[in-house]
């Protein structure tokens, strides 16, 4: 019998061995008596819009969404991590997370093994967290920013997650500390939500990210990434499968995202001096040759906040804006059945908005903190409802 290709072998299989790899690896240092230590966060929010019929802004697709009903899942969780050293170089991190948003189902969120290579260089492999955001690493936990959730009008890609091969270099250049990383890697899986029934990969992902911290007080960053993109079962499906229908197979094609080059720019600061803290983050992204193709995409946020001894107060302003590209219509008439499936795909992708909050922080202990958040969403994009959403909840970690 012929032994499978690399090629052959499926791709979930690949998870599975990496997955147990590490986890036998964190076995086999608790029974060495190797340091293992566990630790875990979570926050427990509830929220609802102020009005019935409303339904808070998200780019989530699935069903948990926010509306007049108090909400009392969407964004809680809870996450236990496990941290082992396997040597003097090198440390395997599990960690596991059940989310409200995918019915409290377990899921092993990240799963790697870091390597430290001498003179400021380490490398990690396996499930991490692709860098996007200045709180990418921190995303679901609470006590890392003051919001009850970072800012929808930035922190809105559909996936976090990637199996990776990354390079990391830290060091200090006077007062500044430098915190410089590249990698390369791949994401294959459900978005959304927990049976969501939206598939997506991305492939060939690389990209890079690099944080500069002046002092302690200012913290400056950049970040690239690109990939290609694949996503199924949404409802462009059926305009795509109606075009290849009428033999409208290139125009599918433009529409559809099918392992199509996606690209994310972003750009950070942080000031947090005095009791003063100042966060903004500005996003570009789009997909070549998908009905994301020139739209044009700008996301970004300001908050300001100002601290009395454990209580902060804050105020955030923030934009996502994007416009029609309508390069797909050209050449369909306007008389054709197409016509009109074809323009409002274009036509969902078009952004007008800005999210207004107030919110407040306390630290009750330095592991627990409150929160209370009030944000009005509103759009100028015709037939696009706003909405006022009051939210707060609890986070920990332990």
């Amino acid at each position: 019998m012929r032994a499978p290709s690399v090629h052959s072998i499926p791709e979930n299989a690949v998870k599975k061995v990496l997955y147990v790899a590490l986890v036998a690896a964190l076995g086999a240092a608790t029974s060495a008596q190797a340091e293992v230590r566990f630790s875990g966060f979570g926050q427990f929010v509830v929220g609802q819009t102020n009005h019935e019929g409303e339904r808070f802004a998200q780019v989530a697709a699935d069903d948990n969404n926010y509306d007049h009903d108090l909400n009392v899942e969407r964004d809680s969780l809870v996450a236990v991590q496990m941290d082992a050293d396997l040597g003097e170089r090198v440390s395997a991190t599990a960690q596991v997370l059940a989310s409200g948003r995918k019915d409290f189902h377990p899921e092993l969120a990240w799963a790697y093994l870091n390597a430290k290579l001498g003179n400021g260089f380490s490398a990690k492999v396996g499930r991490q967290r692709i860098p996007f955001y200045r709180y990418s690493d921190y995303l679901d936990v609470g006590q890392a920013y003051p919001w009850v959730r970072p800012p929808v009008a930035m922190y809105n890609q559909p996936w976090s997650n990637a199996d990776m091969v990354n390079l990391s270099h830290n060091a200090y250049l006077g007062k500044w500390y430098s915190q410089a990383q590249a990698f390369v890697g791949r994401f294959d899986g459900e978005i959304y939500g927990h049976d969501s029934g939206v598939d997506a990969k991305l492939q060939k992902v690389r990209g890079a990210s690099w944080e500069m911290e002046y002092d302690e007080w200012l913290s400056l960053r950049a970040a690239y990434v690109v990939g290609n993109v694949t996503v199924t079962g949404t409802a462009l499906d059926q305009v795509t499968t109606a075009l290849n229908a009428y033999g409208q197979g290139a125009r599918a094609e433009r529409l559809d995202y099918s392992a199509d080059k996606g690209s994310f720019k972003s750009l950070g600061f942080r000031i947090d001096r005095a009791d003063w803290l100042v966060i903004g983050e500005y996003a570009e992204f789009g997909v070549d040759d998908s009905v994301l193709d020139g739209v044009d995409r700008h996301d970004w946020y300001a908050t300001v906040g100002h601290r009395f001894g454990a209580v902060m107060p804050h105020v955030s302003y923030g934009r996502r804006d994007a416009r029609i590209a309508g390069e797909a219509l050209a050449g369909l008439p306007a008389t054709s059945p197409l016509f009109g499936p074809v323009y409002a795909s274009l036509a969902n992708q078009q952004l007008d908005e800005s999210f207004k909050s107030v919110g407040v922080r306390w630290d009750v202990t330095d592991k627990v903190a409150l929160k209370a958040d009030w944000t009005r969403y509103r759009s100028d994009i015709v037939g696009t409802a706003d909405g006022d959403l009051l939210s707060a909840g609890v986070s920990f970690t332990f």
